[in-house]
């Protein structure tokens, strides 16, 4: 027989020649099975720490977006004058042509004509950029445990 109160009540006192187990604190009331054989049998938990391996596989999407600025114009530095050399230049023999100096049947190195001292001007301008994508998943859903605290009992917790 189980016998609950609402104030803190002893059986064992309130009926003399009777014996009463106390079920234990911050428990819930789950029946046994009706063969009996888990009669008495806890388990449980109030909290559970979820690992990552509990939650359900999803994504995080994301989307940034940086402030305006105006990088306005960039110039080189003067770098000075100088001139570049192509290679191979060669004039097939017997064309008597003499291209940019080349003797025919022979191939040589003729510079280009120096530009002068001079800088380059870029135009960079106000400009913002824009990054969007998903995170990868991560969790693969398995089930967690809910159960409350309990403690299996047949429809009464008299001893004796």
């Amino acid at each position: 027989m189980a016998i609950f109160f609402a104030q803190n009540k002893d059986p064992n006192k309130l009926f003399p020649g009777t014996k009463w187990q106390y079920t234990g604190e911050n428990k819930t009331i789950r029946l046994a099975k009706a063969d009996g054989s888990d009669i008495l049998k806890t388990g449980g938990a109030d909290t559970l720490k979820l690992t990552a391996a509990q939650l359900p596989a999803h994504g995080h999407t994301f989307s940034a977006t940086t402030s305006s600025f105006d990088y306005g114009t960039k110039t080189t530095n003067n770098a000075g004058a100088h001139v570049h050399k192509i290679s191979g230049i060669s004039v097939p023999i017997g064309t008597g042509e003499n291209c940019l100096g080349a003797v025919p049947g022979q191939n040589k190195f003729q510079p280009t004509e120096s530009g002068g001292e001079h800088v380059h001007t870029v135009a960079i301008g106000a400009h913002v950029h824009t990054v969007s994508g998903t995170t990868a998943n991560i969790g693969s859903g398995n089930e967690i445990n809910i159960t409350n605290a309990f403690v299996t009992l047949m429809c009464w917790y008299r001893v004796s």
